[in-house]
């Protein structure tokens, strides 16, 4: 009786974890657009301008998951940060949500 429910304190631990840690990369995201003035369509930086590129896989090993990616696509969904034709990317400060401003 007890292995189940300490399984089930543990699932939720690292669901809230990474809940945590992917809310908080979001606000790093945005905060990334912010200062590099990537705030319009004439202003559109690429993800290597950004220093949101992918991490490879070695990089991935040695530092651990990037939620940043993460939250980038969650972003793009809300329709936060567009996606030029070529690929760049901006942010639309007033499609910010109330709880997502810093």
């Amino acid at each position: 009786m007890l292995l189940p429910i300490l399984i089930i304190i543990a699932l939720g631990a690292i669901l809230s974890v990474y809940a945590f840690r992917g809310r908080r990369a979001m606000f790093k995201v945005i905060e990334i657009f912010g200062q590099y003035n990537a705030l319009g369509i004439n202003d559109a930086k690429t993800l290597q301008e950004l220093g949101l590129e992918e991490r490879d896989f070695v990089q991935r090993i040695m530092r651990g998951r990037d939620f940043k990616q993460y939250a980038l696509q969650i972003l793009i969904k809300k329709g936060v940060i567009y996606v030029t034709e070529d690929g760049r990317l901006y942010m639309v400060e007033n499609k910010l949500n109330q709880d997502l401003r810093l």
